[in-house]
């Protein structure tokens, strides 16, 4: 394992691979992706080798809870935070039950609750210090409240990671909870939320009882209309039109978009609608010509692809499905990987703080 009393060094001389394990929960909160990787910085290029994935379903009782974690009192949040973290360990420990004598440590994204970057306010449940002590392996988490607190969006933070492990492409676009994208091609490093995505898809899927917890390859949606009003009326929202640093978070779902959408008898119908305001929002973020890396659950759903790529010159890339469903656990065991080593990386760019950041708390079990 590292010798984590030698770490700072300095980043022209890391020779030694550094192998971690990252945690990922996105917004639909229906799993923890978990990616072993080991990375590798030789002649000022880094490159991993993805050694082992897996996803952990949640378990009812916690998706529930956090489904109204904002709600809750503070004493009930804080067992939601040991909960949460400790379903992490465990997770953890029966993936990894054989080698984690060969893991340097473990980078936990955790599921953001809060994320009000105007206020100075961001979350993230999942005890960075319960999954040291479970797991006995260093763990680094909280890796926005260092940009939030110097001004910045604190998301989103995978910019940096793309740049780093995935510099071939013109963008990456994840497909998840929100749509966010990296534009790799420019010269200062830009990313940012782009719009809903599978948050809204499944939200209208789900309360339509439709079976199951969303529309698969997006056959629902395919089979309605467009309405033409509504998606007008979705186009026009503020968010889609500032300039980043931008980002997006729960509490702007439920009070800017939600309303948005009137009662709608045709489920199909609003779905479709949903699924080319999403194709239009991301099309016209993607760089003229040029190839974007498609990734995250939503690469899964053919018809939104099949709208995004309707709209834009861009090549839409789409990856093997590892790289598909796990990129971003990947990429937050990269980061964690960079405050291990004492580097940046948090790009202030991305986010609009005032300097770039070594982000993340560091827990020693």
């Amino acid at each position: 394992m590292l010798n984590f009393a030698a770490t700072k060094v300095a980043f022209d001389l890391i020779r030694t691979p550094i192998t971690g394990i990252g945690l990922m929960c996105g917004t639909s909160h229906d799993a923890l992706d978990i990616a072993i990787v080991k990375f590798l910085y030789n002649d000022d290029i880094w490159s991993f080798d993805l050694l082992g994935a897996a996803s952990a379903n949640l378990t009812l009782e916690l998706k529930s809870k956090l489904a109204i974690a904002t709600d809750m009192s503070a004493v009930d949040y804080v067992k939601l935070d040991r909960d949460f973290a400790r379903f992490c360990a465990k997770s953890v420990k029966d993936l990894g039950r054989d080698s984690l004598e060969t893991i340097d440590f473990i980078a936990s994204h955790g599921v953001t609750v809060f994320h009000q970057p105007q206020n100075g306010i961001t979350t993230q449940i999942g005890s960075g210090a319960v999954i040291s002590v479970l797991t006995g392996l260093p763990v680094v988490s909280d890796f926005r409240s260092q940009d939030v607190t110097k001004g910045g969006q604190g998301a989103p933070l995978v910019p940096f990671a793309d740049k780093k492990l995935f510099s071939e492409y013109d963008a990456t676009i994840n497909l998840g909870g929100f749509a966010n994208i990296t534009l790799l091609s420019d010269t200062v490093l830009k990313g940012y939320d782009i719009a809903p995505c599978n948050k809204a898809l499944n939200h209208f899927y789900t309360h339509a009882g439709l079976g199951g917890e969303f529309d698969q390859d997006g056959v629902f949606a395919r089979s309605g209309k467009i309405d033409k009003n509504l998606l007008r009326n979705i186009n026009e929202l503020d968010y889609y039109h500032q300039f980043p640093p931008k980002s997006l978070g729960h509490e702007w779902f439920v009070s800017q978009f939600l309303p948005q959408i009137p009662h709608m008898a045709n489920t199909a119908d609003l779905l479709s609608t949903l699924t080319e305001n999403i194709a239009l929002q991301i099309a016209k973020n993607l760089p003229s010509n040029g190839k974007a890396l498609f990734t995250g659950g939503g690469t899964f759903n053919s018809f939104l692809l099949e709208r995004i790529q309707h709209h834009s010159s861009c090549l839409c890339i789409v990856p093997d499905s590892n790289i598909i469903e796990y990129k971003e656990a990947i990429e937050f065991a990269f980061l964690g990987a960079l405050r291990i080593l004492n580097q940046t990386n948090i790009d202030r760019n991305v986010t609009g703080a005032t300097s770039n950041s070594i982000a993340g708390a560091l827990y020693f079990p």
